[in-house]
């Protein structure tokens, strides 16, 4: 159960499209279009995760939360967004505390909770999944504003996951250089 790592150009072109999707959100907050805007940051989300899942394929591979195909890891280009967070959450890159099936609570709700919130408003963009979840209301700034928070913190905690990574690294170097077990 091996996560077949990305090349360097998709690497590169998710980090691009990351920042393309960001981008287009803003477009979509002054043009008004905040349906289009929560798409385009879920979007940009799933970039960002996939990204960090290919540089922290082992990690991830332990969770046991890969999602598999004919008995083989899915490659990483075919995961959906609710993928991506079952594996970001189970290692803890975005904590979370609720169930997906139970009541939301504000006092619980941790930032991988509020990034499921993310994944539902990108969902919007089926016609079944606004006849179920959204009938008869609209997306307003309010939900785009949100949106944008919630990936930026989001952003955040993988950011700070990669940075507890990269200094746990250099030590081990200083200590493999300074000839310290």
């Amino acid at each position: 159960m091996t996560i077949t790592p990305l090349t360097d150009k998709e690497q590169k072109e998710l980090s691009r499209l990351q920042l393309f999707y960001w981008k287009e959100a803003l477009r979509c907050e002054k043009a008004k279009a905040y349906l289009a805007g929560c798409v385009m940051l879920g979007s940009a989300l799933e970039a960002l995760l996939m990204n960090i899942i290919d540089l922290y394929a082992e990690e991830a591979e332990k969770t046991g939360k890969i999602p598999m195909s004919k008995n083989k890891a899915k490659p990483l280009l075919k995961w959906d967004l609710a993928d991506l967070l079952n594996v970001a959450k189970a290692t803890g890159w975005l904590p979370s505390a609720l169930d997906l099936n139970s009541d939301w609570n504000w006092r619980k709700a941790k930032v991988g909770d509020y990034a499921e919130l993310v994944r539902m408003m990108r969902n919007l963009a089926h016609p079944a999944r606004y006849l179920q979840d959204h009938t008869g209301r609209r997306v307003t700034n309010r939900y785009l504003q949100r949106q944008f928070e919630i990936v930026l913190a989001s952003r955040d905690w993988l950011v700070a996951h990669n940075n507890r990574e990269l200094l746990k690294a250099i030590e081990e170097e200083e200590k493999r250089a300074a000839g310290t077990p």
